[in-house]
């Protein structure tokens, strides 16, 4: 996937996760080292200040400054006299823990990398702040951040390890370095945002089908959908299948057939090998090939990003799509919006054979917080990341929800300007649990802050307003976020087993194969060039640097064991 859509889609889930809702000095309380005109005297008993040491829920007082950066939030209306520096969250860590935070600069998520690269290389970096994988395996080995073991384990709080250990330690493991906590990791839901898919239920009542049980059944949906005419314009001008240029809508449809592009997997050896060079990447591409000639791919599929696609969607073109649970914010409420009478319904991804369907994931972690190793009170970025647990997660007061959430009279998405965040691996997963429940009883008195927001819009939805409708697909009985749990409560995942920074052999080569992946891949689809060219490009993706590659995967995952 290209680093286009890979934030296209990195930004839809992190807003739709939580709306269905980094020179500085150690700290304005550092103490001076004594003048010489302080040095004691024979007779004088020698007294040395001693830093503050706030109990574990305490406040620093005098307060102590902690300096950042930061991403500008474009989305946020600030209230009067407002500012990064000077809103509810920063008055908020004051106030309840004595801390200040100072931005020394901020910038837009696409400039966020290239002025990081840069800050890190003059050396001048700020207390706290928030890096990639690679950013936080230079600053550990260039010593400049702090050792967090002993800082984690006695200062955080009993909710933020419960939140950071929701899907095993693997999170932790991949801040360790050496034995030690080295980074807190900014925990992201990847298995909640696992591929289903979509289906046109509303061609599915054209045709008279039935709603798919098995792979069969839905590649003999999209045969239908290509063929039969199903928005009965008179035209041979639907498709099957959502394809983009860079694959990102195939995820489950390889999975469906036990491959898994992408990320590293075992072999029967128990060693670590790459999913993309597997004979069942060939058996799906073969089948996308087939499906291909038979005209249920837009044959331009290969010019065309994701949001392209979703504008055919829009259009009514296309009649399946992988995608994660919130397609029904986006894309499908625009379709929806678009075209009233169009109906959409996600299922499980469906297997070839006998065995489970799983879905391939990555590490549940987008990014790390590194801590400046001279900072003073380390533990007071733990404090403020507490806070963020307690008011986000835990909160059920009305008032605080719409102080430091979302405000009830325009939507601001005020809780984005916090300075440190971690996110719950199945947040909306539990969220849409207790509205079905609350549904189902018609009992609210369960429900937090954000629970109700959604309940109402799903109400709302019942009552005629199909603005609402997407709320409904995602969060009602049988919808998105109940396949999301069925696949939580089955363990149908296969993890990434890579789960650091990347290596320097990933650096240099992993362009060239990932270029040459889109190429092959597309070719094959497109009929240009023969199933068995995957062999081809099994042996020159490792001539390429691929066996490179997995030397030092499996070199590190010795190291791991």
């Amino acid at each position: 996937m290209k680093k286009g859509n890979r934030r296209l889609i990195s930004f839809m889930l992190a807003t739709i996760l939580v709306v269905l809702s980094a020179c500085s000095n150690s700290g304005g309380d550092a103490k001076q080292s004594p003048s010489t005109s302080n040095t004691p005297t024979n007779s004088e008993t020698p007294k040395v200040p001693e830093p503050e040491k706030p109990t574990k829920d305490g406040k620093y007082d005098p307060p102590i400054t902690l300096t950042t950066v930061r991403t500008l939030e474009s989305t946020v209306k600030f209230a009067n006299g407002d500012s990064m520096e000077n809103n509810v969250w920063t008055r908020a860590y004051e106030e309840e823990y004595g801390i200040k935070v100072k931005t020394l600069w901020a910038v837009d998520w696409s400039q966020w990398e290239q002025k990081m690269n840069l800050t890190i290389a003059s050396g001048e970096i700020p207390d706290f702040f928030r890096v990639n994988a690679t950013q936080f395996k230079q600053l550990a080995e260039a010593g400049m951040i702090a050792d967090l073991t002993d800082v984690y384990n006695e200062n955080a709080s009993g909710s933020l390890k419960s939140l950071l250990n929701e899907e095993g330690t693997m999170a932790l493991d991949s801040a360790t370095i050496d034995g030690k906590l080295m980074a807190i990791p900014f925990t992201s839901p990847r298995r909640e945002g696992s591929q289903m898919v979509y289906i046109r239920t509303d061609w599915l009542k054209a045709l008279n089908l039935p709603e798919p049980k098995t792979m069969d059944d839905l590649l003999k949906i999209s045969e239908a959908f290509s063929t039969q005419d199903p928005d009965k314009n008179g035209k041979q001008d639907t498709y099957g299948l959502a394809v983009d240029k860079d694959f990102a809508l195939l995820n489950g449809f390889f999975n469906s057939f036990h491959a898994y592009p992408g990320i590293m997997i075992k072999d029967s050896d128990g060693n670590l090998t790459s999913g993309v060079i597997q004979p069942e990447v060939k058996s799906a591409l073969a089948k996308l090939q087939e499906m291909f000639k038979a005209k249920q791919i837009d044959p331009e599929f290969g010019a065309k990003d994701i949001t392209k696609v979703f504008e055919m969607i829009a259009n009514g073109k296309i009649g399946m799509m992988y995608y994660a649970y919130y397609a029904g914010l986006y894309p499908l409420q625009a379709a929806k919006d678009k075209n009233p009478s169009m109906e959409w319904k996600a299922f499980p991804i469906m297997s070839v054979d006998s065995n489970p369907a799983k879905s391939q994931v990555t590490l549940g972690v987008d990014s790390y917080w590194v801590v400046k190793k001279e900072v003073e009170h380390p533990e007071a970025v733990l404090k403020m990341l507490d806070f963020w647990v307690k008011t986000f997660y835990e909160n059920t007061s009305d008032e605080i929800y719409q102080k430091f959430n979302t405000t009830p009279e325009d939507g601001n998405q005020v809780w984005l300007l916090n300075n440190i965040a971690a996110y719950k691996a199945f947040k909306n997963v539990d969220e849409s649990l207790r509205i079905i429940k609350a549904l189902d009883s018609k009992d609210t008195s369960k429900l937090n802050p954000e629970d109700k927001g959604v309940y109402e819009k799903i109400l709302k939805f019942q009552s005629g307003d199909l603005t609402n409708w997407g709320w409904n697909l995602i969060f009602n009985k049988g919808q998105s976020l109940s396949i999301s749990d069925y696949y939580r409560t089955n363990n149908l995942y296969i993890n990434d087993e890579f789960t650091t920074s990347p290596l320097e052999s990933m650096v240099e080569k992993s362009p060239v194969l990932a270029k040459m992946q889109a190429e092959t891949f597309t070719k094959i689809i497109l009929g240009q060039s023969p199933v068995n060219e995957f062999d081809n490009f099994t042996k020159q993706w490792l001539g390429l640097g691929g066996k490179e590659i997995l030397a030092d995967v499996n070199q590190w995952y010795k190291t791991k064991k």
